[in-house]
């Protein structure tokens, strides 16, 4: 399961579809339709200021940390927020993410 969505997230950035960094996913958290995700150890701070800028959008959390979050996407440098802007690919890495997130329950 995990590595479908590794696969999807490096198709997603491929496809130039998603967006990386706190700023840059800070920017979106107000557009429908953007799929917000965190990687599982994203800083507390992040969490708490993703989460007041987002407002009442969900965020979930990857099966993934930083490291493996930007080895997914093809980046160098860890990446703790990633949101993803088209409906298709939301649709699909949703109910995996959902999915794992549920066999390894997360509470902040």
């Amino acid at each position: 399961m995990t590595e479908k969505l590794i696969g999807l997230l490096g198709m997603c950035r491929r496809a130039g579809k998603l967006t990386m960094g706190f700023d840059a996913v800070a920017a979106l958290c107000g557009q429908d339709g953007v799929l917000l995700l965190l990687a599982n150890d994203a800083s507390p701070r992040t969490v708490k200021e993703l989460r007041f800028r987002a407002k009442h959008a969900r965020l979930y959390r990857l099966p993934l940390s930083k490291e493996e979050a930007a080895h997914a996407i093809g980046s160098h440098k860890p990446v703790a927020c990633l949101a993803v802007t088209d409906n298709g690919f939301s649709r699909a890495i949703c109910p995996l993410v959902f999915e794992l997130e549920e066999e390894s329950h997360y509470d902040d």
